[in-house]
């Protein structure tokens, strides 16, 4: 009989109808002023939220089919993680907009967890010491992204933005074929805080009243340093904590399915070739869902459960963060 501990007893994804593809307008300065940029590549199509739309129309659907696959009410949750990216307001965030149409108790706990983007795997980490704990019996993680609004399309990195959202119920469960949380691995680099970042442009407007200044909308920004340091952490540092998890955990590449972040397919490609032998499988959908951001690897895991087998039973997540951070987290299912 198995183990009754904490496992991902259902998940759920959404993203809107709209599809960008890559000969959009949109993208018309890109391709004129950046014809040979290199770096942000693999894209082929993005959903789009429309202008009536928004994070709510893609968070709570997937919160909703995540629900319903772990066969949990709204009453039954007792704490709700996630994050919705950009939120409408700087706080509250806008998980708190999933808690009032899920009609959740008013005894929910709603804690967004803004740590972009390793944010599904910190969810989990928490979720599984909460109900371990005892502190809570069913959690709800729920996370979106609509950056495709978010994004200066004077930049290369606005060419990989897409919107999407992603779901899952952590509960105590003996069913061995549920994912559970193994090991996690972080590399973190402060020293490149600065250089990534979401910030408003600011302007300063002296002869408006009571203003001494006004802000744009915020948006994802990119420094010359920041740029650079793309290449050499997202590259060289990120991946080191995919063989330090393995190792750990006497695994080998052969032993994994991986699922990566979605910035762009360079850094996969090059991920894949530093990891030896390589992953059995490679879970992706950057050309059909392109950088879905924070809801990333949530999305993809309940795409993947829903439309294709995941052929190992070792799951390793590789996420990268501005500040820069990356992180690698294993999970484990029949074991």
């Amino acid at each position: 009989m198995s183990t009754l501990i904490p496992r991902i007893t259902g998940t759920g994804w959404s993203v809107p109808s709209a599809i960008r593809k890559n000969d959009d307008p949109i993208f018309d300065w890109l391709r004129k002023n950046l014809p040979d940029q290199n770096m942000f590549e693999g894209y082929d199509e993005r959903h789009v939220l429309q202008p009536n739309e928004g994070l709510i129309d893609i968070m709570l659907p997937a919160a909703i089919m995540a629900l319903e696959n772990a066969g949990k009410k709204p009453c039954d949750i007792d704490i709700l993680l996630g994050f919705g990216s950009i939120s409408e307001y700087v706080q509250p965030n806008m998980l708190v907009q999933v808690h009032k149409e899920l009609g959740l108790s008013s005894n929910t706990w709603v804690i967004p967890i803004g740590n972009d983007y390793s944010n599904y795997a910190s969810c989990l980490l928490l979720a599984d010491a909460l109900v371990r704990a005892g502190r809570a019996a069913n959690i709800l993680i729920c996370l979106g992204g609509n950056w495709t609004r978010n994004v200066d399309y004077h930049t290369p990195q606005s060419i990989s933005a897409a919107d999407g959202a992603g779901a899952a119920v952590v509960s105590l469960s003996d069913d061995a074929s549920k994912w559970f949380v193994a090991d996690y691995c972080t590399v973190t680099n402060s020293a490149n805080y600065g250089t990534m970042f979401t910030k408003a442009a600011e302007y300063t407007v002296p002869d408006l009243v009571g203003y001494p200044k006004i802000y744009s909308n915020h948006f994802f920004q990119i420094t010359k340093e920041g740029l650079k340091d793309f290449g050499t952490f997202g590259m060289q540092q990120a991946i080191t904590s995919v063989p330090e998890l393995l190792k750990k955990n006497n695994l080998t590449g052969a032993d994994i399915s991986f699922m990566p972040h979605q910035t762009s397919q360079v850094l996969v490609d090059y991920w894949l070739k530093q990891i030896v032998p390589q992953p059995a499988q490679c879970l992706s959908t950057i050309k059909e869902f392109a950088n879905v951001t924070v809801a990333t690897h949530a999305l993809n895991l309940a795409w993947f459960e829903e439309n294709k087998s995941i052929e190992k039973d070792n799951l390793v997540m590789l996420a990268l963060g501005p500040d820069m951070h990356a992180n690698a987290m294993l999970l484990k299912r029949n074991a």
